[in-house]
């Protein structure tokens, strides 16, 4: 989704004005391709691969995953010793 700096929100394609700027007439941010990559990530490093950034909410996601199952482990132990 595009993003507005001065607004600071995000805009559907639909509510930008034909040259890509937001309906106040800021200039809109380089939106992210179907990938994950913003425009200036997608050129890629020497080797000439793209770099994908994984969002954030994933790590938490496994981390909580991991506190879970941990927990779910240490209760399976204590049905079986007891």
């Amino acid at each position: 989704m595009p993003w507005c700096e001065a607004c600071d929100r995000f805009y559907t394609p639909s509510t930008l004005s034909t040259v890509g700027d937001c309906p106040e007439g800021h200039h809109v941010a380089d939106a992210p391709d179907a990938g994950g990559l913003a425009q200036s990530d997608a050129d890629g490093g020497e080797s000439g691969e793209q770099k994908f950034r994984v969002p954030w909410h994933f790590w938490l996601l496994v981390a909580v995953l991991v506190v879970y199952l941990g927990y779910r482990l240490i209760q399976l132990i204590n049905w079986l010793l007891g």
